[in-house]
């Protein structure tokens, strides 16, 4: 009497109650999901079998995110390559073409006044006399011709004894417009001690008072 009493108790409003509440029923007891894609299954009650479907119920609200995992280790950094060493230096190349030559430059200041302490020109005027030509000649004050050919010339700041004179030939007031052989004779031994000595020669060799010159004493 006990399975009818269970077989009358269960109607098919209970199991329906039951099918939507308890999706679980399905796999409890006499119950047997069948395979379909509407999750349906059938009830056995005593001698009858019932075929229930369960009805998908309202989604319920989203959860919470969970929260941030740890941040994973830092991997090791890669090992750095080496530098290449410097290549080397390429071969020159060739000259490039000369450029235009540029303009010419503004014309420099008057540099100063030279510094030769002492010059004239000289010209003889007889075998024993000679003269000093005016504005060509600048701290030589005197000149004598004691013999043909030798001269001695006084000079203001300059020293004979300690101070070198430089001479050469002068042809516009020489005999016939020829050059002579003119030299300084530094132990001026034909003039007094604070004069400058100069000597006149032709092209041979012999003592002449034809030829003018020029002495500078710097």
């Amino acid at each position: 009497m006990r399975p009818h009493t269970l077989s009358a108790l269960v109607t098919p409003a209970v199991l329906g109650a039951m099918a939507v509440a308890v999706p679980a029923l399905a796999g409890t007891g006499t119950a047997r999901q069948a395979s379909s894609s509407k999750h349906c299954f059938h009830v056995r009650s005593g001698h009858t079998t019932i075929r229930e479907c369960l009805i998908r119920g309202p989604r319920g609200p989203r959860g919470f995110p969970g929260p941030v995992g740890p941040r994973g280790l830092v991997g090791p950094r890669g090992l750095r390559g080496h530098t290449g060493g410097t290549g080397k230096t390429g071969p020159k190349g060739p000259t490039g073409p000369q450029g235009p030559q540029g303009p010419t430059g503004p014309q420099g200041a008057v540099g100063p006044a030279g510094t030769a302490r002492a010059y004239a020109v000289v010209e003889p005027t007889s075998p024993t006399a000679a003269t000093l030509i005016a504005g060509q000649t600048s701290n030589i004050t005197a000149v004598t011709e004691p013999m043909p050919g030798v001269y001695c010339l006084t000079a203001v700041g300059v020293n004979p004894a300690t101070d070198a004179a430089a001479v050469s030939p002068e042809v516009s007031y020489s005999s016939g417009g020829a050059p002579g052989v003119v030299a300084v004779n530094a132990q001026h031994t034909n003039c007094a001690p604070g004069q400058f000595e100069v000597d006149t020669f032709t092209l041979v060799g012999a003592p002449s008072s034809n030829y003018a010159f020029t002495i500078v004493a710097p």
